[in-house]
């Protein structure tokens, strides 16, 4: 089977369309169609009911049964490409994107540097869709701050990180403490660190959103902090870009009834891809090195 054939298989499927399959991919209906036919003889099967005037295109049972097939296929050709064109140390990270916007920024410079030389696929998900990609060693590596039980994917704890109160400021001072009870519901930019997090938010201010604006983007909490009178919680190993990115400042400590400190896993397969394991090493190693520069991380590794 060819790579193109499956390729226009499966964007038949999707857009539902051979008109719309051809024009993303650039080919004349007519060649599509032919196409197609050539497939169906190799396969010996009608992918695809076929009726005048209609523009759809509907699947026959077998075209259904053929999908995830036509999916594994396209695996296949991607790991093969893999073995032709990438260098050795190659390696699909996924993180959540608080963490990836603080201590792994310093860990993926680190590990593409010249003295390294890894090659990254990097991206950016929530807890559970990174278990899931980490299930199918579609990742090699997910850091996640919703730890979950998978049959096939170890979770070890990297750090632990407590809480801190940033406020733009003026004047800066040096850091204090700030009482929960002096802090206005109604200016807070939030962000769901993790479900302990969001437990004891709802459990101190209820479940009706009291807060000015939740976020889910790190740069949007920090965009939304434009005067004094708006607060917000991040974990500490947020803390530098607060600082980088925010000329004036004011951080303090929590006191009274906080939430406890917040833990990142790192998760990976019990049975990884054989030609990853010692790049995996040496990023779990520079990992390391490099977490234990960083301020306000308790390192568990």
């Amino acid at each position: 089977m060819d790579r193109t054939d499956i390729e226009l298989f499966l964007s038949i499927v999707e857009h539902n369309s051979i008109s719309k399959a051809a024009e993303i991919l650039h080919f004349s209906q007519s060649t599509v169609s032919y196409r197609l036919k050539c497939l169906e003889k190799e396969l010996n099967i009608s992918l695809f009911y076929r009726r005048k005037g209609q523009r759809t295109s509907a699947l026959t049972k077998q075209g259904e049964l053929f999908i995830p097939i036509a999916k594994q296929w396209q695996e296949l050709y991607k790991n093969t490409e893999e073995i032709q064109h990438y260098p050795n140390q190659l390696l699909d990270v996924a993180a959540i994107s608080s963490v990836s916007a603080s201590v792994l920024g310093d860990v993926y410079e680190t590990v593409t540097s010249d003295a390294i030389k890894m090659c990254l696929h990097i991206q950016t998900a929530y807890s559970n869709v990174i278990y899931n990609l980490v299930e199918k060693n579609k990742v090699d590596i997910g850091f996640v701050a919703e730890p979950e039980n998978r049959r096939n994917v170890l979770t070890i704890p990297v750090f632990s990180e407590k809480y801190y109160v940033v406020r733009k400021t003026r004047y800066p001072k040096a850091m204090g403490t700030v009482y929960m009870e002096d802090l206005q519901p109604d200016k807070e930019i939030f962000m769901d660190w993790n479900k302990e997090f969001e437990n004891w938010h709802k459990e101190k201010w209820g479940n009706i959103a009291s807060y000015h604006v939740w976020v889910d983007h790190f740069p949007l909490l920090q965009r939304f902090l434009r005067d004094e009178q708006f607060w917000a919680i991040i974990p500490g190993s947020l803390l530098p870009r607060i600082y980088e990115n925010m000329q004036t400042v004011q951080v303090d400590n929590l006191e009274g009834d906080i939430p406890t400190d917040r833990t990142i896993y790192m998760i990976k397969n019990i049975n990884p891809r054989e030609n990853r394991l010692s790049t995996i090493v040496n990023f779990e190693k520079t990992l390391k090195d490099c977490l234990i520069r960083i301020p306000d991380v308790n390192v568990l590794l």
